[in-house]
């Protein structure tokens, strides 16, 4: 069952990118980034293939084709014809007139019904439509065909040969630089693409075979109206076939039939497409390149931070090689400082237990002797009764001497442990030490507490000051006189809060202002064996780690010209 339940983790695991190198997990979010967009890529160029409207474009414009010859044909062409008169068959001798009526034309032309002039349409319609992809044919309101593009014969004398230069050729395709033959191979695919589902799209219409042209214009004249279709060639090329009537006053006078085959090709949509595509290439390639150096900007510093790590580790190498470290303005830069910071802290805190340690043994290696001592001259039988009683009061003081220093050695490390674990919190200075000055039930000496300020708040931890105000009262009453007075002075600058402890005792010589904060040392002159010399000591590291300092100074308070410390706190914002 456990191995089942670890299988299980192991799977799911496997989809976490915190298990695998920072390269690594770049490399799958820039896979996954790109697959998406590859992913709406494919999405889009679907969307232009399937929405392109080419088709009912062309439909739209072969339609406006034909609008454009009925309307124009139906406005110019439509005239009656002049007739030459059959009947004319007389010639005069007195007149150059072939006629003896003097005309050549059918004198009632104007009687005759007006008829779509076979002439002036086909000029229009094989100036403007003969070189073009329409194919464009006009039948006459009896079906007789007037024009047709189709039929149309070139003069030789029109046509120009030109000679083309095999060299000249070569040479221009030797210029067709790699984009066109990229763009060009693009369209090619796209349009390839495009037809396949047009011809989809076309092949699911019931599509009918070419008409009779004949049948279809009589269809047209009867009805008068337009006609539309698309059909297969022979060729198998689809086809659009638009035929309408020409009218006027409501008249049919022909009829005008628009041949063309469909282009699939849509460059509009192609160009989309190829420009979309050629900003996928850009943007995956830019996020590559950004991610490349993206990469080294951040794998390799943390690189140099593992190792600097390793290499702090090792002390041995710490005293043989320098360690550099990154020095950046960003995260990396702000982890690279935490991490001098605390190894700069471990060295720190481990040179002081080194020294703790050397001074513990120091303090301990004392007593430890004269038990030795002690001991071994009670072994021998040569001592008198009074001196061993003497030997046994010195081994009770050595040992009281030891728990003393037992108890307080365990407090300043439990105090050091309480320091970095116990939380700060904001705390009102003046009310905090009224309060501490109520719980005092000692009558041999008064506390004054002077503020030069209303309220004073100090983010700090309020347990641990009051030790320190503690360690010096009792500081200060191992110098003092009887029914002395031990003053606290509070002022404010503009950033900090200054507190002075001061007594009436004699003082202590500046020269000792350093000393008398190193730790086991003492300088009382009764009841030293009773104190360990740990109390200044824990108060200095106390303060310290709420951010402030602790001095001795020489009094300026008058009447107080005993020992002064003065304790510098920071102001909570």
């Amino acid at each position: 069952m456990e191995l089942v339940i670890h299988g299980v983790n192991i799977k799911k695991n496997f989809f976490l990118l915190s298990n695998y190198s920072l390269t690594t997990q770049i490399v799958i979010i820039n896979f996954s980034t790109a697959c998406l967009a590859f992913f709406f890529l494919i999405f889009f160029n679907l969307l232009l293939l399937l929405s392109s409207k080419n088709l009912e474009e062309q439909e739209i414009i072969i339609n406006e084709k034909t609008n454009q010859i009925t309307k124009y044909l139906g406005q110019n062409a439509i005239k009656r014809i002049f007739t030459f008169d059959d009947t004319c068959n007389r010639v005069s001798k007195e007149s150059n007139l072939d006629c003896i009526s003097n005309n050549f034309l059918d004198k009632n032309y104007e009687d005759k019904l007006p008829q779509l002039d076979p002439t002036y349409t086909q000029e229009y319609i094989y100036s403007n439509f003969l070189n073009t992809s329409f194919n464009v044919k006009i039948f006459a309101e009896n079906a007789i065909k007037f024009a047709d593009t189709n039929d149309f014969i070139v003069k030789k004398e029109d046509v120009l040969i030109l000679e083309i230069n095999e060299s000249k050729d070569n040479k221009l395709k030797k210029n067709i630089n790699f984009y066109q033959s990229y763009k060009k191979f693009y369209f090619n695919l796209f349009n390839f693409l495009k037809e396949f589902f047009d011809i989809k799209k076309l092949n699911k219409l019931n599509l009918t075979k070419l008409k009779n042209e004949n049948i279809l214009v009589i269809e047209i004249i009867d009805n008068k109206s337009s006609n539309s279709y698309i059909y297969k060639d022979h060729l198998n090329n689809f086809r659009l076939n638009h035929a309408k009537p020409i009218l006027k006053d409501n008249k049919v006078y022909g009829v005008v039939f628009i041949d063309n085959q469909l282009n699939f090709d849509d460059y509009d949509s192609a160009s989309s497409s190829f420009l979309l595509t050629n900003f996928f290439i850009f943007f995956i390639s830019i996020m590559f390149f950004l991610s490349f150096f993206f990469s080294k900007s951040i794998v390799s510093p943390i690189k140099i931070l593992s190792r600097n790590t390793n290499l702090e580790r090792d002390k041995v190498l710490n005293n043989r090689k320098i360690i550099t470290y990154p020095n950046r303005k960003d995260e990396i830069g702000k982890l690279s400082e935490d991490i001098q910071s605390m190894s700069s802290d471990l060295k720190k805190r481990i040179k002081q237990i080194e020294e703790f340690v050397f001074d513990v043994s120091h303090e301990l290696k004392n007593p430890l002797t004269g038990l030795k001592s002690s001991s071994d001259l009670l072994k021998t039988d040569k001592l008198e009764n009074k001196n061993k009683e003497l030997l046994v009061n010195n081994i009770s003081t050595d040992v009281d001497r030891m728990n003393i220093l037992i108890s307080d050695i365990s407090n300043y490390s439990l105090t050091q442990f309480e320091i970095s674990e116990e939380a700060l919190e904001e705390v009102e200075l003046v009310s905090l030490l009224n309060n501490f000055k109520e719980t005092i039930k000692n009558k041999t000496y008064s506390l004054e507490i002077i503020n030069e300020n209303k309220a004073l708040y100090l983010h700090i931890n309020k347990n641990k000051f009051i030790q320190v105000i503690h360690n010096l009262l009792d500081n200060a009453l191992a110098f003092i006189p009887k029914n002395s007075k031990i003053l606290i002075f509070i002022k404010a600058t503009e950033k900090n809060c200054i507190i002075n402890f001061v007594d009436q005792g004699p003082g202590i010589n500046m020269s000792y202002k350093d000393k008398i904060f190193e730790r086991f040392y003492t300088d009382r002159l009764k009841n030293k064996k009773e104190h360990s010399g740990l109390g200044l000591s824990i108060s200095k590291k106390i303060i310290e780690d709420l951010d402030g300092s602790i001095y001795l100074i020489k009094s300026s308070h008058l009447g107080f010209e005993g020992a002064c410390f003065e304790i510098k706190l920071p102001l909570k914002d």
